[in-house]
């Protein structure tokens, strides 16, 4: 019986892809690493300190930099992140995810996000939205040993509830995301915003294209 809905966050419950693209162009560019060079949708779903050793060992970094230590680095890009959410006018939820919390909310389920994000970027998110008053705190991608598609962040998020994972509905949009749930053991919703992505959704239990009444009915079904 299904008690709670993992949800992840970028890409899920707020559209910061297009904010993202356009800081990671500068910063990449900052660092001498050309993005037209980048599998950019291999990393979607996946935490920074996996992209960056895989960037690490592919690519080499501006001399200015290249006594940065990996931790340096990721705390410099989280602050870009940061900085570039704070400033942008774009950013705003998924049309319906708000209407799914109510309902999710007032037919008793528990609510947590598991984000492959850092811990100043989702206390912004949950902040900024007053996320506060659906969600029961967070796990960050910083807050596990293994990053998805691992299942760790999924296995620590029902314990934070006090659920197990077969007792929790994960939503995903990634490929990676979804593999680290469905190892967990959760159902999953995939969730397919973008009708051009190249992630492979087809593990999922569900797929949606839209967070409306109609689908959230035909899941708990």
């Amino acid at each position: 019986m299904i008690k709670a809905v993992i949800f992840d966050m970028d890409g899920v419950i707020v559209d910061t892809e297009p904010i993202y693209e356009s800081v990671n162009e500068d910063f990449y560019a900052k660092y001498g690493i050309d993005m037209q060079e980048i599998d950019t949708e291999k990393y979607i779903g996946v935490n920074l300190i996996e992209t960056w050793k895989d960037l690490l060992n592919n690519f080499e970094l501006k001399a200015e930099f290249k006594d940065y230590s990996l931790e340096d680095i990721i705390e410099d890009h989280v602050h870009s992140y940061y900085k570039g959410l704070e400033a942008s006018n774009e950013l705003k939820l998924m049309p319906g995810i708000i209407e799914w919390f109510k309902y999710l909310k007032e037919n008793g389920y528990k609510m947590i996000i598991a984000s492959s994000s850092y811990q100043p970027i989702i206390e912004y998110i949950i902040q900024e939205f007053g996320l506060d008053d659906f969600v029961e705190g967070y796990v960050d991608g910083n807050a596990v040993e293994n990053g998805k598609p691992a299942p760790d962040i999924f296995i620590k998020a029902a314990e934070k509830l006090g659920l197990k994972n077969e007792e929790c509905l994960v939503v995903e949009d990634s490929e990676h995301g979804i593999s680290g749930a469905k190892k967990a053991g959760s159902r999953v919703v995939g969730f397919k915003q973008r009708q051009d992505a190249e992630q492979d959704l087809s593990k999922a239990d569900i797929v949606i294209e839209e967070f409306n009444k109609k689908n959230l009915l035909k899941i708990f079904e």
